[in-house]
């Protein structure tokens, strides 16, 4: 086995347990990954809808693919499940008044309301000036216990200059 393969010192013991961590042990130690944030988008019954996710990562080059969570409690995950296309706008730190705006369940009416978004259903809402942004198409969604599992492929991109928005222990951080 080689070094980075070694399970960490007294793990071995801890693997074979039939039990499984505490779940909120497990979010607390999950918060501490830090990463970008992105804002997926799409329409349902003619109305754009979406969430902030940290749940990403770019999958795939060819074909260009990205892969993101939804939380099954998330007021948008139906609309997920049914759409076949939706945007992937990754934030940048001058979008943080945007970002506030998906984490707050009474600022949902607002969330589409100001002039940053293109809304040209039936293209996907895209936030306009974001660090990048994709009109993607639905490939796969996979059930995943608390989540679901969605794996997109992009149709077009667009990408923008300036730092990321990074999720950080609940927080919205940027670079240093």
């Amino acid at each position: 086995m080689a070094p980075f393969d070694a399970p960490a010192r007294g793990a071995e013991s801890a693997l074979i347990q039939p039990s499984l961590a505490d779940p909120d042990t497990f979010k607390n130690a999950i918060a501490r990954l830090a990463g970008g944030l992105a804002i997926v988008s799409g329409w349902a019954e003619g109305e754009p809808h979406g969430l902030l996710v940290s749940s990403i990562t770019g999958l795939s080059v060819d074909p260009p693919r990205y892969l993101f969570c939804v939380r099954k409690e998330a007021s948008s995950h139906g609309a997920f499940l049914r759409g076949d296309i939706c945007g992937v706008t990754i934030l940048s730190a001058e979008d943080e008044a945007e970002a506030l705006n998906f984490i707050d369940p009474d600022l949902k009416a607002e969330r589409f309301k100001r002039g940053r978004w293109s809304l040209k259903a039936p293209a996907p809402p895209l936030l306009i000036d974001a660090l990048s942004s994709a009109a993607c198409l639905v490939d796969a969604r996979i059930d995943a216990g608390s989540h679901t599992i969605l794996v997109v492929t992009a149709q077009s991109v667009s990408v923008g200059d300036g730092e990321p928005l990074i999720s950080f222990n609940r927080g919205l951080r940027r670079l240093a």
